[in-house]
């Protein structure tokens, strides 16, 4: 796992090329939206890139994350993103809109996803990956972000791409294992979390990475976390922080905020580290680098991941293996509707 963590910007850069250079089908075009069904690790790609375009694109991008897709028209583009081509939620979600007009697209590295693509009438974008979903999210990301550039959907500039390539670079230098703790932010972050439930807060696009802070936690470190966003905790959790008492004890925020998010949200911020100080929860308040959004967006899910790595150690787990999903589907194969 640390390898794969400390290979991402090579992942990246290498994914974003084939996404460049995949020949589009004459059956897609720009379309009004788009849909993307997937679970997990092979989802978080694509929620990154959905976060994205609702700051540059009036092509909205939604995720759906089960059973059931929401109607779709001719000028909707439907993508199933599934790492092993197997996953059942995306398969049946995908399934039950070919029979709509929509515009279809799988991005798997194989299973019945890829094999039935022919039969069923939809185009696939292929990749290979050597490891776990979650730590191909290079292969979420930037494959797909390419292809609503060429389409038109996605008003992303390469350049943008380019720098943030160079600014997972220095992250890695930055956080990577052989950068000590007093050096080391992710490992001074990981030490604090050790031993307490982590309550990730993403600001306005950096939800997110809220959400990936806690998925990298759950599956690497094997531990609870839980992920909030702002200004939404404003209206409500905000009210609830000190109470019940072993909260106090239980609980480590993290609080994402990014000179990209809005001025207000930034106040935000401030104003509920503080509210947290009152209710003696103790947190973080991170500042991400970077002004454009996908720069920051990035960098603060490869933060979480390199946290995620260190605080696996100081719980003594290996991250990699996940046997409580393999034994989940196993149940589930038992059970087909």
């Amino acid at each position: 796992m640390h390898t794969l963590i400390a290979q991402l910007p090579d992942q990246c850069r290498e994914a974003w090329a084939a996404g460049q250079r995949w020949a589009l089908p004459d059956s897609l075009r720009r379309p009004s939206r788009v849909v993307v069904v997937g679970m997990g690790g092979s989802a978080i790609g694509a929620e990154v890139v959905s976060s994205i375009a609702a700051r540059l694109s009036t092509v909205p991008v939604t995720i759906v994350r089960g059973y059931t897709p929401p109607p779709t028209d001719a000028d909707t583009l439907v993508i199933a993103t599934s790492y092993s081509g197997e996953t059942e939620e995306t398969l049946e979600a995908f399934q039950r809109t070919l029979v709509e007009p929509s515009m279809h697209l799988a991005m798997t590295t194989g299973g019945r996803l890829a094999r039935l693509g022919d039969s069923l009438g939809y185009d696939v974008f292929g990749f290979e990956f050597s490891g776990p979903p979650r730590a191909a999210i290079g292969w979420g990301v930037f494959p797909l972000m390419a292809i609503l550039q060429r389409l038109g959907a996605l008003p992303l500039e390469t350049s943008a791409v380019e720098a943030t390539f160079a600014e997972l670079d220095q992250c890695a230098a930055d956080w990577g294992i052989d950068v000590p703790l007093e050096d080391n932010a992710a490992k001074q972050i990981a030490t604090a979390l050790h031993g307490r439930i982590p309550v990730i807060v993403g600001s306005e696009m950096l939800e997110v990475a809220a959400r990936r802070w806690a998925g990298q936690m759950s599956e690497n470190a094997k531990q609870w976390a839980l992920h909030v966003a702002l200004p939404e905790m404003n209206h409500n959790l905000i009210v609830g922080l000190a109470a019940p008492a072993i909260a106090r004890e239980a609980l480590h925020g993290v609080i994402l905020d990014s000179r990209a998010v809005h001025e207000r949200t930034r106040l935000r911020v401030q104003l509920t580290a503080d509210a947290m100080n009152t209710a003696a929860i103790p947190h973080h308040e991170l500042m991400i680098g970077g002004t454009h959004p996908l720069d920051s967006v990035l960098r603060a899910c490869y933060l979480g991941d390199w946290v995620s790595l260190y605080l696996a150690m100081l719980n003594e787990v290996n991250p990699t293996p996940v046997p409580a999903v393999d034994q989940l589907k196993i149940a589930l194969n038992g059970h087909r509707h």
